[in-house]
This record gives structure tokens, C-alpha cells and sequence, in this order.
């Protein structure tokens, strides 16, 4: 019995240990080293040597959308850019979490306006979010008046936290069901409220959710309204480097 016991603690623990693990920042160091930077046969393009993101470090927090679901997190558009400007990535994104409520009762994951904390310091500071918020909202476990609290609060953190930092929020794709409109307008707004630039992706990324022969080329599957596979990520990624370097 003793040691029956003692074994279901143990596997507890591991899958708990796996959790964690899950949880952790995924980082890509891709900034070059004094030899590769002074490397005359092989020169640095001017115009990424002279960009404002290179060599400098991003933080990026999400949900799935920003952690790319269960596939590679290389795919992504976020993780090119920092690879092209030859920059430290660290992804804290979570599958299933909000940015605003609290899912540890589901087994998923505190609201990003809580665990942002852990973050290291960096230069930029990028948010993808708004999709699990919505859906939440949907099944009655959350409202936009705590959405727009807990958002608010989110960006208030990330200011007090890296005042130096640049800070970057891409809004959800254009999803007419409510209340996809609503949570766009209030992440614009607050965004405006904080002088933290937002780029509203329902408007602006040229991203058809509704359109199921684009989704089958350009997202995990044709029932899918929040994951770009590899081919949608480099669809967007020339409008998402424009708004970075412009910060």
C-alpha cells in the first residue's frame, strides 16, 4: 500500500514537473558574436545592421496563436524577425491562457497580467492576444468590462516592469461574431489610453479567416480562425516587420 502510494506521488510529480516545463520561455539566441559582426567576407546587409531591432531582445506573451499551438515555434512570423535581425528571443506565450482570466481551475493558466512578471529584461515587448479572452466571454466565464480591467492592468505591468522597453499588441484576426469586435476596440483603445502602439489585425494584416479556401492554405486547418501555419506566417510577416521597425 505504502509503496503504491509513494509511486502515484512520484508520477504527481512528474507530470506536474512537465507542466512546469511547459510553462518555461522558449529562447533562440540568434544575435552574432564579435567575429561574425566584424566578419568582412560575409557582411552584415546595411540595412539590417542599421535597424532598430538588431541585435536587441524580445519578449513575446500570448496564447496558442503566439506559441503556435502544438507546432514549432520557428514557424512563426515573430521568431523570423527575430532571427533576420539577428536578435534574443524569448517566447513566455502559453497554450490556452488570457489575458485577463484566470484559468488554473481548467488545468491551463494564470491570466498573462500575472505571470508577465517572470519575464527577463528586454527591448521589446510584444502581446498576440485576444482570442481566448473572447472565447471565455463566450461561455459565460468572463465579461468585457473584466476583460478591459484585466487588460488594462496587463499593460500598466508591462510599463512599470521594463519602462525602457518598446511594447507592440496585435489584436485578433476579424471575427464578426461577438465578442471578437468588442475585444479588438477595447485592446485599440487601451492600447491609444497608454500611448502603446496596437496593431489592429482585423483591419490591417490582410488575414481572411472567413474565406475556408484560405484557411486550409494559410492556417492549421480550414476550421481553424487563430493559428497561421508556416505559409501564413510569411503572408504576414512583411506587415508585422513594418509595424516592429516603426515602433
Amino acid at each position: 500500500m505504502k509503496i503504491t502510494v509513494k509511486f502515484t506521488l512520484i508520477l504527481i510529480c512528474f507530470a506536474c514537473s512537465l507542466v512546469m516545463r511547459a510553462q518555461d520561455a522558449i529562447v533562440y539566441d540568434y544575435r552574432l558574436d564579435q567575429k561574425a559582426l566584424n566578419d568582412t567576407k560575409n557582411p552584415i546587409p546595411y540595412e539590417i545592421r542599421n535597424a532598430p531591432l538588431f541585435g536587441k531582445t524580445i519578449n513575446v506573451f500570448g496564447a496558442s496563436r503566439a506559441r503556435n499551438n502544438r507546432k514549432d515555434v520557428t514557424d512563426t512570423w515573430h521568431c523570423k524577425l527575430a532571427q533576420k535581425y539577428h536578435m534574443l528571443y524569448r517566447n513566455y506565450a502559453r497554450n490556452n491562457c488570457c489575458i485577463a482570466f484566470d484559468r488554473r481551475r481548467e488545468r491551463w493558466s494564470a491570466p498573462i497580467n500575472e505571470f508577465y512578471e517572470e519575464m527577463d529584461t528586454c527591448d521589446y515587448i510584444l502581446l498576440i492576444g485576444g482570442h481566448s479572452d473572447a472565447e471565455q466571454i463566450v461561455k459565460g466565464k468572463g465579461t468585457l468590462e473584466e476583460f478591459q480591467e484585466g487588460y488594462a492592468k496587463l499593460l500598466r505591468g508591462f510599463v512599470k516592469k521594463a519602462p525602457s522597453a518598446k511594447v507592440a499588441v496585435f489584436t485578433p484576426w476579424k471575427i464578426n461574431n461577438p465578442p471578437y469586435p468588442e475585444i479588438t476596440r477595447i485592446m485599440v483603445e487601451q492600447g491609444n489610453n497608454f500611448t502603446i502602439p496596437v496593431f489592429d489585425c482585423s483591419k490591417y494584416s490582410g488575414i481572411y479567416v472567413w474565406d475556408m479556401e484560405f484557411a486550409r492554405r494559410y492556417f492549421h486547418s480550414y476550421q481553424d480562425n487563430t493559428h497561421l501555419n508556416a505559409k501564413g506566417h510569411d503572408l504576414f510577416f512583411n506587415k508585422a516587420e513594418k509595424f516592429m521597425l516603426d515602433l
